[in-house]
């Protein structure tokens, strides 16, 4: 047996082994996915509330955007 051919087997064995672990993690995933859309689902719409620390960047935002605008109406 010559050094590439036990290490070329070696090599496509790690890789089918690495294809079926991969492709049987994803069907657990989407399985799991699938359970989770469905309990939403039937539980309906469920509001998160927003913290305030979440708001003061759109706050910040919106005051600099209404502050450009209106200094495109001073003609200096």
């Amino acid at each position: 047996m010559s050094d590439a051919s036990w290490k070329n087997r070696t090599m496509i064995a790690g890789g089918v082994l690495g294809t079926l672990i991969g492709i049987g993690a994803a069907l657990l995933y989407v399985r799991a996915e699938e359970e989770r859309l469905e309990q939403e689902r039937v539980a309906g719409p469920q509001h998160k509330p927003v913290s305030p620390a979440a708001l003061l960047p759109i706050a910040i935002t919106v005051l600099g955007t209404l502050k450009q605008i209106a200094s495109l109406a001073d003609r200096d």
